[in-house]
């Protein structure tokens, strides 16, 4: 153990001035220059955080990067998840190295794809009911929002398909027609004719257009689906064959009922019902007819074709009110004028 440092005071030196002597360890020397160095530092630490110098601050495991920066609505990751996997949508892809697309624009090119692969030629018409039954391919975009129309009756629309029947021009996309089988319909080749005009009234029909054909006498048939349903049909090229097959099979035979078939047409809401029958009687009474102005509605148009023998009579009848009734039109035929033609 060393001893401590001695204090010598006096005149005990050469040159006879008066000094002061204090002899100090060299290890006290080194303690005190290594506190002096190290306030320095810590000085020079803390002025250089302070003027903004990038670098770890102590406590902190998050780092600063250098350079253009874009901020992330996500908050920064501690140090430790840096080697994590990122998420698909915020990371780049590891086989290609392009950026993943947001998930709500995935949706969308998902849907654009399947726009685009659908097939660009036309196929075979579909068979019977239902929106399928059109396999137009549409040639442009606005095609695949376009209206189909409005079910039920009501004003005609701009754009909707339009046909004739015995000369009644019609707009739009439900149409109903109700003809008369009875036997006195084979008179002068009534029924042939009937059917004749029906035929070329539903091929002016395009396969966005619906359409349902009933022949009636005491009782009524209608024109059933390949599942055996009466139904709507689309007016696909298959579809209007199948209707051309069934309106040759019917032959005329029986009474006549008016009012069954009227009521069965109405139900099927169409815009437009073509009726058309030879039968002065029996007629539709005023109820009768009362009732069919209640169950239409106002939603379809009743177009009202009579076939009579000789000039029309200026008389009113039941189906002149039963198309003024129901918005519609009504015409007349002279039977006799026909010709003599087998139907």
């Amino acid at each position: 153990m060393q001893p401590a440092p001695e204090l010598r005071l006096g005149p005990e030196v050469d040159d006879g001035q008066f000094r002061l002597d204090v002899l100090i360890p060299s290890w006290l020397l080194s303690i005190t220059a290594h506190v002096v160095l190290f306030c320095v530092m810590a000085l020079i630490l803390r002025g250089c955080n302070s003027a903004g110098t990038v670098g770890p601050k102590a406590g902190d495991g998050r780092f600063r990067e250098i350079g253009l920066h874009v901020k992330k609505d996500a908050a920064p990751r501690d140090s430790h998840q840096n080697d994590a996997e990122p998420a698909p949508h915020e990371a780049l892809s590891r086989d290609e190295g392009h950026p993943q697309p947001e998930p709500s624009l995935l949706g969308d090119d998902k849907s654009v794809s399947e726009l685009l692969s659908l097939p660009t030629q036309a196929g075979l018409p579909l068979l019977g009911p239902g929106p399928a039954a059109s396999s137009r391919t549409p040639s442009n975009a606005s095609e695949l929002i376009k209206p189909s129309g409005k079910r039920g009756g009501g004003d005609e629309s701009p754009g909707l398909g339009e046909t004739a029947f015995f000369d009644i021009a019609a707009k739009g996309n439900r149409f109903v027609y109700v003809l008369d089988r009875s036997g006195s319909m084979y008179d002068h080749n009534a029924i042939r004719v009937a059917k004749e005009e029906l035929v070329a009234s539903l091929s002016a029909l395009e396969q966005t257009q619906q359409f349902q054909v009933i022949f009636y006498n005491t009782s009524f048939i209608e024109l059933r689906h390949t599942d055996d349903r009466p139904q709507m049909q689309w007016a696909t090229e298959i579809n209007r064959t199948l209707a051309r097959q069934f309106i040759s099979g019917v032959q005329p035979d029986g009474g006549t009922d008016h009012l069954p078939p009227l009521r069965k047409a109405l139900r099927y809401q169409p815009e437009h019902l073509f009726f058309l029958t030879d039968a002065d009687q029996p007629q539709l009474s005023a109820r009768e007819l009362a009732e069919i102005k209640t169950l239409n509605g106002g939603r379809t148009k009743i177009h009202c074709v009579e076939f009579g023998k000789g000039p029309e009579i200026s008389a009113d009848n039941f189906l002149k009110k039963l198309a003024r009734e129901n918005g519609g039109t009504y015409r007349y035929r002279d039977v006799t004028r026909f010709g003599r033609r087998t139907p």
